[in-house]
């Protein structure tokens, strides 16, 4: 997964809260960018996709942004590993929202499985 993606999380009151996933990502040695395996959580507005990328973010200096802890969006990220989530950087959502979320970045990042021919 190399860009970012709106999804919802059930809560127990039946309601939705919106959420985007944005992968980070990093140059590698052909300076083509790879996912780094970092995955950042902000707020959505109910079903506003219209600020989402459509490409990767590329920056060829720093940027003049909030950093993470000054954005009020900003809900924490999950860390993994070969595709599986590692753990949870964050207090604002729920250990329920939290596993909920592993799974949905679990499997938009599931492996292409080869077929057979």
């Amino acid at each position: 997964m190399i860009n970012p993606v709106q999804t919802t999380i059930p809560q127990a009151d039946g309601s939705d809260r919106y959420v985007i996933i944005e992968p980070i990502l990093e140059r590698d040695a052909d300076d083509k960018l790879q996912p780094t395996g970092v995955f950042k959580i902000y707020k959505a507005i109910k079903g506003d996709e219209t600020h989402l990328f459509t490409e990767p973010a590329e920056r060829a200096g720093k940027a003049d942004e909030l950093t993470d802890e000054e954005n009020p969006d900003y809900l924490g990220k999950f860390i993994s590993e070969n595709g599986v989530v590692q753990h949870f950087q964050g207090q604002v959502l729920s250990v329920a929202e939290q596993a909920y979320l592993a799974v949905v970045i679990e499997t938009l990042t599931e492996p292409d499985i080869p077929s057979e021919h």
